[in-house]
């Protein structure tokens, strides 16, 4: 499922006009029609909404930015599914930033401890995201399962 079948599927169910939702967003009306037709009207290609653009719709709908990549995430069947390997990867990688970023958080501090873990699992899904597109991208037809 793309980003823009959710916000459509969001908008139909709270009978919200585009307008309404862009106001939400933060985005615009215009942007929020591409999202939605996930097409891009100079190219002609699929949008690739940038992180703000999840953050927006996420403050629009009332979840986080990690349950809206998660949801466009585990829905695009077009993807290949990660190996074993590939998540043992990406909880290295994750383990590293946080390690880096929870320097910065200070002890015992719960909101900051809150954030940490807000940034740790939407970094984890975007983390995914761009492995499963990678492996899509880059692995030879040969080796594909298909």
């Amino acid at each position: 499922m793309t980003l823009g079948e959710l916000i459509r599927e969001y908008r139909e169910q709270h009978s919200m006009s585009m307008e309404e939702f862009a106001r939400l967003s933060g985005l615009s009306k215009g942007y929020i029609s591409m999202l939605e037709k996930n097409k891009n009207p100079r190219n002609g290609k699929p949008i690739i909404p940038s992180i703000a653009t999840y953050d927006g719709v996420a403050t629009a709908m009332h979840v986080s930015a990690a349950e809206l990549m998660e949801k466009v995430g585990e829905k695009n069947d077009d993807l290949p599914d990660l190996n074993a390997r590939d998540e043992r990867q990406i909880e290295r990688d994750l383990e590293d930033m946080m390690h880096s970023v929870s320097t910065a958080a200070y002890e015992g501090d719960t909101d900051a401890q809150e954030d940490v873990e807000a940034f740790k699992a939407t970094l984890r899904a975007a983390m995914i995201q761009a492995k499963r597109i990678a492996k899509k991208k880059y692995t030879p037809r040969k080796y594909r399962n298909e």
